[in-house]
């Protein structure tokens, strides 16, 4: 049976992603969890390690503001070569060279961070996954195009204006926080990590 993984806080799971939508490079970090050597993992699409339960919709969003150049943030369900799984709040964020010309988008993966839950993680992911699953069901017997119409009367009904601010509807964060939160490292000090978890399992 496929099992749910859970990230370490104190480390963060990075892919640099170029504008061909590929990858150009990937820490040991995400490697370990996805369970893959770098040789066969560079030059891949992102969508490799992205959930079956996740639309071909949200991939393309993702991809439109990559494409776009902005930066965002992004709940994402994700699967191990080994079809284990894992949640991540991912940070979306492009990257310049020094002479100020664009060199790739670097995402930074996180767990859901507890303590800056709008609610509860389980209540989370049965929202995002509810919504999912309604896209991915339209995608199959409708196309890609009516899902998109479903996502934008969902959103504008809920409220928000974008997929983004749906996912963040979740969160308490600044943006000081939230540069913080996906900051830390294993150097970071306890007390610091304890503002955005409420796991005791620190050390």
């Amino acid at each position: 049976m496929n099992k749910e993984l859970f990230l370490d806080i104190k480390k963060t799971a990075t892919v640099k992603i170029n504008l061909a939508n590929r990858i150009d490079y990937a820490n040991d970090y995400i490697l370990e969890l996805l369970d893959y050597r770098i040789t066969e993992f560079v030059t891949q699409p992102p969508k490799i390690i992205c959930h079956e339960d996740m639309p071909d919709l949200i991939h393309d969003t993702i991809g439109s503001f990559i494409m776009e150049y902005k930066e965002g943030i992004a709940v994402l369900k994700h699967k191990t070569k080994n079809n284990d799984f894992f949640w991540a709040f991912t940070h979306y964020k492009p990257s310049y060279k020094p002479d100020g010309s664009f060199e790739a988008f670097v995402t930074r993966r996180k767990p859901l961070p507890t303590k800056k839950l709008n609610g509860t993680i389980e209540d989370m992911k049965y929202q995002i996954s509810k919504l999912y699953e309604i896209l991915k069901g339209i995608e199959s017997h409708t196309g890609q195009k009516q899902a998109e119409r479903y996502l934008e009367g969902f959103l504008e009904y809920k409220g928000y204006k974008t997929l983004e601010d749906y996912y963040m509807s979740f969160f308490d964060f600044s943006k000081a926080e939230l540069e913080e939160y996906f900051s830390i490292n294993e150097q970071t000090p306890v007390k610091r990590i304890r503002r955005f978890t409420n796991y005791i399992d620190l050390y």
